[in-house]
Order: structure tokens, then C-alpha cells, then sequence
């Protein structure tokens, strides 16, 4: 996963995402689990207030053209929206597009990597299926998204077995990065950097920059400029890799 974020008055570099792919192919991957992260790609900006899809594909990002035309198109963009990126490790679900992160519901999208066991679910996936929760938590919560972030991960905590529910989710304002695994904390990872134009948030360092840790159970919320808050919202019910 990925998540930039424009400075202001700044575009995002479309060879940084260009960059990006090459963890389709060479990424970290779990122990035990075939290389790879080749069974689906997917670009969303926010054009006028609206997630978009760049592109998104249940085909490999190394491999596929389209994802190379997707990323020329960044260039075009400058009115500071962030860009969320995803290269799927399929665990649940078709290769279908259907099933292709990011999702995309009303001003939100969202990413995530990790297995929600047990959910019994036929044809969407685990990862859809906490976006929803989240997104009726949020409701529930007057609009309090980092209210609706705690209480699903407490029902997840409390109702079912998961590898992880580390994600990225934005409206294009603000952009929660929330890192939440039970075992592998080396794949799990997520980190942070900064340049001059732009704040990249990964789950992998695929450049040379000064990235910081995201904490196993810390949720981080970014403005439009790049600037964030720190909160432990899972201290007192993660269980520890």
C-alpha cells in the first residue's frame, strides 16, 4: 500500500509511483507465502471533492500497460489531492476487479492488507467488508472517524482471528494510516517520509529517505499539507506480535 501525500502548491511525482511497482514483483511477502504482490492493482485521486480511479485491474502492475498510463496521468493533476495506491496479495476473494483495492464509497477510499478470518463471506472480501463497518461506524459516530476507527477495530480485536488490519483511508481532506497486525511485524510494517513536495506513507521503503516507524496499534491522521497527529487507539487490546 500507499498513500501521497502533495504539499502545498506541489504535484506528486509520477515516477515515484512508477517506482512503486516494482514491489509487485521484489516486495516483502509473508513466511511461507509465494513472491508476489501480482494479483491486482489499483490508483485513486480525488478529482473535485470525488475518489477516482486512475486505473485499477486484477492483473499484475509489473506486467500491465495500463498502470503505466495511469501514472502519466498524474502529472496533470495539480489541485493537491492525495493519491492511494495498492498492489494486492490475494487471501480472500476473486481476482476480479470487484475485489481490487482501493475501494471507493461516497468522498472515502480505502486499502488494506491482512486477513479477516471466518467472516463467511461469498463473493466481496474481508477488506470491503471492514470498509463498510467503518464507514456505518462513522455514521453512528455523528461523523467521528477516528470514534468509528476504534470501535471497529475493538469488534475485530473481539470477534475474530486476522493477520492484520493495517490500511490506508481518505476523503482527499484527511488521511488515516492505521498499522494493526498479530503476527509478521516485518511485513506488516508501515512508515512514513517526507520531501520538499509530498509526505509518502508505505508499507515497504522502496527509496532511500529518513522513514519513520508507524507503531504496531497507532493510528496517524494527515491534513492536506502533509501534517499529522499521533494516537495509540489499540494499546490496551492489541494482542503483540
Amino acid at each position: 500500500m500507499l498513500a501521497v501525500i502533495p504539499k502545498s502548491n506541489s504535484r506528486i511525482d509520477p515516477q515515484l509511483v512508477m517506482a512503486f511497482r516494482e514491489l509487485a514483483s521484489c516486495g516483502m511477502i509473508p513466511p511461507g507465502s509465494k513472491p508476489g504482490h501480482s494479483d491486482g492493482w489499483g490508483i485513486v485521486t480525488w478529482i473535485d471533492g470525488v475518489p477516482t480511479y486512475l486505473g485499477r485491474e486484477p492483473k499484475d502492475a509489473m506486467t500491465d500497460e495500463k498502470y503505466e498510463r495511469a501514472c502519466e496521468t498524474i502529472s496533470s493533476f495539480d489541485h493537491g489531492a492525495p493519491l492511494l495506491v495498492h498492489l494486492r496479495k490475494a487471501s480472500v476473494g476473486l481476482k476480479i476487479v470487484a475485489n481490487t483495492h482501493p475501494f471507493v464509497s461516497g468522498n472515502w477510499a480505502f486499502a488494506h492488507n491482512g486477513t479477516i478470518r471466518k467472516l463467511n463471506l461469498k463473493k466481496s472480501t474481508d477488506s470491503e467488508w471492514f470498509f463498510h463497518c467503518l464507514l456505518k461506524e462513522f455514521e453512528a459516530n455523528n461523523g467521528d472517524m477516528i470514534r468509528a476507527i476504534e470501535e471497529q477495530v475493538r469488534t475485530v480485536h473481539a470477534s475474530y482471528h486476522y493477520t492484520s488490519i493495517t490500511f490506508n483511508l481518505s476523503n482527499g481532506k484527511e488521511t488515516y494510516v492505521y498499522r494493526d497486525c498479530s503476527k509478521n511485524p516485518s511485513y506488516y510494517g508501515m512508515y512514513y517520509t517526507e520531501s520538499r513536495d509530498s509526505v509518502v506513507i508505505c508499507q515497504e521503503k522502496f527509496f532511500p529517505s529518513d522513514w519513520q516507524v508507524v507503531a504496531n496499534g497507532q493510528l496517524l491522521k494527515f491534513d492536506t499539507s502533509g501534517n499529522h497527529e499521533t494516537m495509540d487507539i489499540a494499546s490496551s487490546i492489541l494482542v503483540s506480535p
